[in-house]
């Protein structure tokens, strides 16, 4: 019997998800559909009551108000405090899952690693809860509103012994050069491409984007004219997808996957 799954945001129109899991399908000859589904926050309630989906990945503005439609959430969903993928009642959070994968895609070694944070919103949350999981040596966050910061380094303390502080932008510029740097903010994103985060790159370091339109960012080009290793946020957003498709299917679909073929149908859209 066909299943159904859908995103749901607002708003939606620019989301590549369709085009991920269509051939994830596709790949597998699985009969099953994904469409983009525009909701409003006004709608939630109802869409969330009616809905007869058998998945639903869910993106701004829903990852945390989605929480008290559902029965259950899982553990790293229940600590973020962000859902956004949905099974059964359950709420999901794969954007972790999708950072980790794209990690050890690129052969990045997390372990011991020092880590810059840009940003303190949702993203910056689930990138820190995967840090964390890695055993990362240290923590430092960068936002522009201080107390944003202060509230994701408390929450991170409490999850664990990892060294987590916060720095103002002043101090970017004094980082040794062997930390990974993680740009969480939609500084360079479409159609604000030319926006960058302001510091200075030195040759050690590695730059991860959580951006993926554009494919590579202003920022991860000044990069790689650095010499500097390189991570957009397309791998990552792949990746989550694959962790939601694993969650419905209750297989390990992304083992089974070609992954430079989902790039490139993926690539075609964004170029």
């Amino acid at each position: 019997m066909m299943k159904n799954f859908a995103v749901i945001g607002d708003p939606i129109a620019h989301s590549l998800s369709p085009v991920l899991h269509q051939e994830i399908y596709r790949q597998l000859g699985i009969d099953a559909s994904f469409e983009k589904i525009h909701i409003p926050p006004k709608d939630l309630h109802s869409f969330m009551n009616n809905n007869r989906l058998d998945g639903i990945n869910v993106t701004i503005p829903h990852k945390q108000s989605v929480i008290p439609y559902l029965d259950e959430l899982d553990e790293s969903a229940q600590t973020i405090g962000a859902v956004n993928c949905v099974h059964n009642g359950k709420g999901y959070n794969t954007d972790w899952i999708g950072f980790s994968m794209a990690m050890e895609l690129n052969d990045v070694e997390l372990d011991g690693k020092n880590c810059v944070i840009l940003g303190a919103g949702g993203a910056a949350r689930a990138i820190v809860y995967a840090l964390i999981q890695s055993n990362v040596n240290s923590i430092s966050i960068v936002n522009r509103t201080k107390e944003k910061a202060e509230d994701l380094k408390q929450w991170a303390e409490k999850l664990s012994d990892i060294r987590v502080n916060t720095l103002s932008h002043k101090y970017m510029n004094t980082l040794s050069h062997d930390n990974l740097i993680i740009n969480c903010t939609p500084l360079g994103m479409w159609p604000n491409t030319e926006v960058i985060p302001e510091f200075e790159i030195q040759k050690d370091q590695v730059l991860v984007d959580t951006i993926y339109n554009p494919l590579e960012t202003k920022w991860l080009k000044a990069g790689k004219g650095k010499g500097v290793k390189t991570i957009s946020g397309f791998d990552m957003f792949i990746a989550q997808g694959l962790a939601s498709a694993d969650i419905w299917f209750g297989e390990k679909i992304s083992e089974k996957i070609k992954l430079e073929q989902i790039k490139k149908g993926l690539k075609s859209e964004l170029c």
